[in-house]
């Protein structure tokens, strides 16, 4: 796939139109901040779950940003090929967003998202990276050999998500293991309906442990946002992930997996531009 960004600036709340190449939404006001913050989504999602609250709020604050749906995902070419992508695939559409992009970046990414993050660390153009519930270097074969002796219902729910189509019907574990019960229930509804099937390969590369630099080693500041009850990244996975990047740290109570999407999702927001702001980008 040719490596075309088509971007949809917008002030507020981006809404796309199909196009071909990589989707990049884009939000804020130019120039306002010494860095771009890129969004990047988690597994059977797209650009679309940062538009609603995440990039609207950055924006108020004064950060221009942009999220990228990987190829095969959101309105990015590649829907046909999707079950042969892998890691790799999503990580060359990072550094392909990154090249569209002036000056320093910060990655703002999310569970499967992070991980592909994760691969980008070293790459000069990346200032910093926070990470929302992420899936760890290490791998999930762990997480997911304990998760259908703990929740074995919720094991069979995530088991179906490669083969989505249409969205998600409502299964009520998964439900309540994205979003927390303060969320309505039609709302918790309405964002599954838009997910979308996941990469195969992407999944089962994501099982395994990759070779990442450590944020604190290549110099670059981190900060590891969990949700303290999240069964898909349990805390444990979360704070090993942020000790091996020498990375800030917070575990979220009352909030779930899709942390930027439920209710309460202020909370991440709000303690990730504090620590923004604590960084003193480009001054």
């Amino acid at each position: 796939m040719a490596g075309q960004v088509v971007a949809f600036p917008h002030r507020d709340c981006p809404r796309p139109e199909a196009a071909e190449g990589l989707e990049l939404l884009l939000a804020g006001p130019e120039g306002a901040r010494p860095a771009t913050l890129l969004f990047l989504h988690g597994a059977s999602a797209g650009a679309w779950v940062w538009a609603e609250h995440a990039m609207p709020a950055f924006a108020r604050a004064g950060w221009r940003s942009a999220a990228l749906s990987f190829r095969g995902h959101g309105r990015s070419a590649g829907r046909a090929m999707l079950h042969a992508l892998g890691l790799l695939d999503y990580a060359a559409d990072v550094r392909t967003a990154l090249a569209a992009l002036d000056g320093p970046v910060v990655l703002v990414a999310h569970s499967l998202g992070a991980l592909v993050a994760q691969m980008l660390l070293g790459d000069p153009r990346v200032a910093a990276i926070v990470m929302l519930a992420p899936v760890p270097a290490e791998g999930l074969a762990a997480v997911n050999v304990r998760l259908p002796l703990t929740d074995p219902f919720l094991w069979k729910e995530v088991a179906r998500m490669p083969w989505l189509a249409g969205g998600l019907a409502p299964p009520e574990r998964l439900r309540h293991a994205l979003f927390s019960a303060r969320l309505p229930d039609e709302r918790a509804l309405a964002v599954m309906a838009r997910m979308q099937p996941e990469s195969l390969r992407a999944l089962a590369e994501a099982q395994w442990p990759r070779p990442v630099a450590s944020a604190r080693l290549v110099g670059t500041p981190a900060l590891v946002l969990g949700a303290a009850k999240d069964p898909l990244v349990p805390e444990d996975t979360v704070l090993r992930t942020a000790w091996f990047h020498g990375a800030d740290r917070a575990m979220l109570d009352h909030i779930g997996h899709a942390m930027m999407l439920d209710a309460g999702w202020e909370q991440p927001v709000a303690l990730a531009l504090a620590w923004l702001e604590g960084l003193c980008l480009g001054r």
